[in-house]
């Protein structure tokens, strides 16, 4: 049997693709985390994680072993909550490119915090219903003073695959960005508009350009190699330290809007969710 006191540090390591993420979610270092993880290699005389500098993703045989090991757990988990008689369930109504690239990461450490509530997490994008208890909408914005109570704000930064970057990458000049087929999230392009406004320059997609209704969308495009794109780092965390995507003059990161929260039903789990979001808020969402 490898150290099973491992084996939680191992799966959310491989879910939010971050030790600093899986140290916090455990009240942990990400040092111990790292011991942890080294530990467990060494007992199954297996390599689960390929790291870099500022990388760490999952092998071929850490892919494997991730599915017995969430299986094992999950099953733990579920016979603890069938002791558990007193729980409470949590409605949280969410933009879905938050949902997935902001939220769902860090759930690991409210979920070690309130372990008697389950959750259930309702996409505005595609049509939630019911009253939730819980409700993350975003708010476009240029001045952080106008969004005092936002637990994310949106900073913008221009990004695209490596491919298409060439050998210019982060050193390319703003104005040759528009140039190049540009990826808008909103019809209005509003990101780019305040992205060329910080870069003191007009905005004109003299390379054509590609509109999506949704960030998510507008990502998956970027990751693609479709073109330039524009995104807030703290959504594409993942894709920035696996090189996926790369920041394009990363010093014009103008503030676009905010995501921001409101308390529907006042249940204690609701009110205990917006303090573990203010958690968030004071370190500006970052890792």
């Amino acid at each position: 049997m490898p150290p099973l006191s491992t084996l939680p540090a191992f799966a959310s390591t491989a879910r939010t693709g971050s030790l600093t993420l899986t140290a916090r979610e455990m009240n942990l270092t990400p040092g111990a985390i790292s011991r942890q993880i080294k530990s467990l290699e060494d007992a199954i005389g297996v390599s689960l994680f390929h790291r870099s500098h500022n990388a760490i993703s999952l092998t071929d045989a850490g892919r494997q072993y991730l599915a017995h090991v969430s299986a094992a757990l999950a099953t733990i988990e579920n016979g603890t909550r069938a002791l558990q008689p007193d729980r409470a369930t949590l409605v949280i109504q969410a933009p879905i490119t938050l949902a997935r690239r902001w939220l769902i990461p860090r759930l690991g450490s409210y979920r070690q915090e309130n372990p008697n509530v389950d959750l259930s997490i309702q996409s505005l994008a595609l049509g939630a219903t019911g009253v939730p208890d819980v409700v993350i909408t975003y708010r476009r914005g240029t001045i952080e003073a106008d969004f005092p109570a936002a637990f994310l704000l949106d900073r913008s930064i221009a990004v695209c695959s490596p491919l298409l970057a060439g050998g210019s990458g982060p050193h390319v000049q703003p104005q040759d960005l528009l140039d190049l087929p540009l990826l808008l999230d909103t019809a209005d392009a509003w990101s780019w508009q305040r992205w060329c406004s910080a870069a003191q320059m007009p905005f004109k997609a003299r390379g054509g350009s590609i509109a999506f209704d949704t960030d998510e969308a507008s990502i998956d495009a970027c990751i693609s190699g479709l073109g330039i794109g524009q995104a807030s780092p703290s959504l594409i965390e993942r894709e920035l330290r696996e090189g996926q995507l790369i920041a394009l003059c990363p010093g014009i990161n103008p503030i676009v809007g905010a995501y921001e929260i409101s308390i529907s039903t006042g249940t204690p789990s609701a009110l205990a969710f917006n303090d573990w979001l203010s958690a968030w808020r004071e370190t500006g969402g970052e890792q």
